[in-house]
């Protein structure tokens, strides 16, 4: 018979095989074989007809195996013939059996939807968390519906005992390499035991081999209906095949090349299956397993009106949009699951079928969150759910035009301006133009798929008049009502232009995780965690924030610190070990800013440019505790202490005298993410900012600021009459605790009595709060201080130092340390008599209180000689 030459507008059906082998079969499988298209070489395709499709069958290239050469290849077919409308994976795969699927050798299994599988899953792309577990990320396609209808009709057909597998079969009854006696016998040895050596299973022993009741003649071959499994390594391991069976709900076979074909080419996947993916592989089975599978692709073209073939879109129409994603200007790295932000980003912008209204989500968060990694992971994970992604860097306005040049470049030719195409090739032009075009192009009504990033829009808007690359980021976002954005920003305000999602800090288990990803190995007793004191402390003082997690554990691994070690120059040497080692080597290569020192002196000076006060608070803030910042923690300085207040208007402007001034400053800094969220409590700051915040100063700053930490603190003490005097003192105790090293050094300045009042209003706060050992420590010191202050002569009568004499003296009363008590109530009683008189009502009190430790004599005696 005269083989028949057609066009390529004739072939609708793509049939793609991986193997030699499996080309083989497909074509015995072809009813009429055509000479090949003029433009296409003969050695790629093999073109014919089945039924009454024309069918183009492909192989992938000797040697080229896996995820990513079948979809190449797949994408090669549909350029070459642009009216495919569909195509079928078949080949051969290793069969996993179980107690609901009994999969033998030379059954088919064949994709279809099962729970939450699309009837294909890429077992091997996804995120390892703790033991090893890994969250399967991201979806395939389900196959398009003329093919699942087919499907169904040919389960009906097997009812009904109309089944033609054996018809197409009995085609390779003449070719004896395909035959099943060839094969040899079908064994299925138990999943924990190892294949024994040796090209077959003669030498594996017999007492491991799961024994199964012999099929019926006319059952010989099965065909199954469910998920496939397909990844880029080969599985051969019955206990690793079972365990990833049951982690995906139930798998029938194992392959290596549908998941790169399922999101980009509408399919369907057929696999005969020539051994159990385990450790007793051999290719005995392939030949008739490929037999199968071939015949099986043959009954579902069967059953497919040609009618309907031709009703379905073509993929290369489909695909008219279509910009396959690259890595280039994404920031790559190591990514740790964060299964929270991960579903509100999937929520927030994945399509959604029969809905086309754009979706835009603003992720902001402090520097170091982790949110352009979450970002890059998204856009890697489900860069198949969309028809094109664009990923912009929007550090700077010139940056972000460049970006969407880059892109340009790769857009279909025809589809936008062939200048704005070749703007980066460095063809000259106008960038500003070549934006419009670009975003004309993602306006266009039928590409309406794409997902655009925005990555680091770190630059208000607001501040134009300062800042020449600062710009609006919604004159770069397309008019159009479809499509998918994502805004990473430091800038809470942003917003504004659709939903907000906050990228907060990971919980221990994550940080675990983040810190064994960048260490290299685990910690502790347990290989998969940090345990341990030293891990613990260390994780607290890093406290879920990503960025400080890798780059700590990058440093210890690279240079072979301790847990132990590295907390220490954490504490001690905090700017030296958090800023890049030089001006050649980042910490860590894949973030922009190379550590989190730069990231946020990026976000200070921008907000010093703005709010002076605002960040003279965020300094001011290091010297207190990270939490519960208030505004009456400011008031009370200004409203109690004359010098107090003119040292708080020097530094922070009104802010002290004004709460407005004190809310616009915190807004200010939240607008950069440096400050959490307030409550009730009042506002905080990341523990890390908090340290960078105080490593960042120079010594002028630092002695003027702990000084002025101190009086705040001290001037807020309540009495014991004031509303909430309880709370207020609990909210105080945790900025009293930071202030102790301040107190201890010689840079508050003794000669201001009013710091040493507040150093004894902190003890008595310690003394109430029940710490007496710190009580006691900051008694002292005041006293040391007025004595300083004053002299020693005149100390005796100074009201001030009377007042800390008494306060210490209760202390050791407290703590029934009897004899110091007496001497302290003595000597504060004998100078209160000089100062108010003998007959002063508020003595009586102090008296009282030496009379219950001592006898009058005694009392009087003491007083005297401490007096004189």
């Amino acid at each position: 018979m005269t083989r028949r030459r057609l066009g390529a507008a004739a072939y609708t059906v793509v049939w793609i095989c991986a193997l030699p082998v499996e080309l083989a079969a497909a074509q015995v499988m072809l009813d009429e074989e055509h000479l090949p298209h003029d433009d296409v070489s003969s050695t790629q395709y093999t073109l014919g007809r089945i039924g009454s499709h024309n069918v183009v069958l492909a192989c992938l290239p000797a040697g080229q195996m896996g995820i990513g050469a079948a979809a190449f290849n797949a994408g090669q077919a549909m350029s070459n013939f642009t009216s495919i409308r569909f195509g079928l994976m078949v080949g051969i795969g290793g069969g996993a059996p179980s107690a609901e699927a009994d999969v033998r050798l030379g059954d088919v299994v064949v994709s279809q939807p099962v729970r939450q599988h699309s009837g294909v899953v890429q077992y091997d792309f996804g995120k390892t968390g703790q033991g090893g577990q890994m969250t399967r990320t991201g979806s395939l396609n389900a196959p398009p519906k003329v093919l699942l209808h087919a499907v169904a009709q040919l389960r009906a057909h097997h009812y009904q005992g109309r089944d033609r597998l054996a018809t197409h079969l009995s085609t390779f009854d003449q070719r004896p390499y395909f035959s099943r006696e060839k094969a040899g016998p079908d064994v299925l040895f138990e999943a924990t035991y190892h294949h024994d050596g040796g090209a077959t299973c003669e030498r594996c022993s017999k007492d491991h081999v799961i024994h199964r009741t012999a099929r019926r003649a006319d059952e010989e071959v099965t065909i199954h209906y469910g998920t496939i499994a397909s990844g880029n390594q080969v599985i051969k391991d019955g206990a690793t095949r079972d365990r990833l069976s049951e982690e995906l709900g139930g798998v029938l076979c194992f392959e290596m090349e549908a998941a790169g074909l399922m999101n980009d080419f509408p399919c369907l996947v057929m696999r005969g299956i020539c051994d159990y993916a385990d450790s007793h592989k051999n290719k005995a089975w392939q030949p008739y397993a490929a037999a199968t599978a071939a015949a099986c692709a043959k009954v579902i073209l069967s059953l497919i009106p040609a009618a309907e073939v031709v009703k379905t879109a073509a993929v290369g129409e489909a695909c008219k949009y279509r910009v396959p994603f690259n890595l280039k200007g994404v920031p790559v790295g190591k990514f740790t699951e964060r299964l929270r932000d991960t579903q509100a980003l999937e929520r927030a912008l994945l399509p959604h079928e029969g809905t086309k209204e754009r979706r835009l989500l603003v992720a902001y968060g402090l520097g170091g969150m982790g949110k352009t990694q979450l970002a890059a992971n998204f856009a890697r994970r489900q860069q198949h759910s969309f028809s094109s992604v664009l990923w912009l860097d929007g550090s700077s306005e010139s940056s972000l035009k460049l970006s969407f040049a880059a892109f340009a470049s790769r857009i279909p030719a025809g589809q936008i301006a062939e200048a704005s195409r070749l703007y980066a090739a460095g063809q000259g032009g106008d960038v500003g133009v070549v934006v419009r075009d670009v975003l004309g192009w993602l306006s266009i009504a039928d590409n309406s798929d794409w997902l655009l990033i925005v990555d680091n829009v770190d630059r208000d808007d607001q501040r134009r008049e300062e800042d020449a690359e600062a710009y609006d980021i919604g004159e770069y976002v397309p008019e159009a009502d479809h499509g998918s954005v994502l805004i990473t920003t430091r800038l809470w305000h942003l917003g504004q232009l659709g939903e907000r999602w906050e990228v907060r800090k990971v919980d221990k288990g994550q940080a675990q995780a983040i810190f064994k990803t960048w260490y290299g190995r685990g910690v502790g007793d347990d290989a998969n965690t940090i345990t341990g004191q030293e891990g613990d402390e260390l994780l607290g003082l890093l406290d879920g924030l990503p960025l400080a997690l890798a780059q700590a554990a990058a440093y210890m691994s690279e240079t072979g610190t301790s847990f132990s070690t590295y907390t220490r120059l954490y504490r001690e040497q905090w700017r030296e070990l958090m800023e890049p080692h030089d001006g050649r080597r980042m910490p860590l290569r894949s973030y922009a800013n190379g550590s989190v020192a730069t990231t946020w002196t990026i976000s200070y000076m921008a907000v010093k440019a703005r709010n002076k006060a605002a960040a003279n608070l965020l300094l001011l803030w290091a010297h207190l505790g990270n939490k519960s910042l208030w505004y009456g923690l400011l008031a009370a300085a200004s409203q109690k202490s004359a010098v107090a207040a003119e040292r708080t208007a020097a530094w922070l402007g009104e802010m002290a005298r004004s709460e407005v001034e004190f809310f616009n400053a915190i807004g200010m800094l939240r607008s950069y993410s440096l400050v959490e969220a307030g409550d009730q409590t009042g506002h905080s700051t990341h523990p890390v900012v908090h340290q960078w915040a105080l490593h960042m100063q120079d010594d002028r700053q630092r002695t003027a600021l702990s000084w002025l930490a101190v009086v705040l603190v001290g001037l807020a003490v309540p009495m014991d009459t004031e509303k909430k005097y309880r709370e207020t003192q609990a909210r105080l105790l945790p900025h009293a605790e930071r202030c102790e090293k301040s107190i201890e050094g010689a840079a508050l300045g003794a000669e201001h009595t009013s710091t040493l009042n507040t150093v004894n209003n902190l003890g008595l706060l310690y003394s109430d709060q029940g710490k007496l050992d710190e009580a006691e420590k900051m008694y002292m010191q005041a006293l040391e201080g007025y004595e300083k202050a004053v002299g020693q002569e005149a100390i005796s009568t100074f009201r001030p130092a009377l007042n800390a004499m008494w306060d210490l003296g209760s202390l050791f009363d407290r703590q029934r340390r009897v004899e110091d008590a007496i001497l302290l109530y003595a000597k504060a009683l004998a100078g209160y008599q000089q100062v108010v008189g003998d007959d002063h009502a508020s003595l009586q009190a102090l008296r009282d209180a030496l009379a219950a430790l001592a006898p009058k004599e005694d009392v009087t005696r003491a007083g005297t000689e401490r007096v004189s």
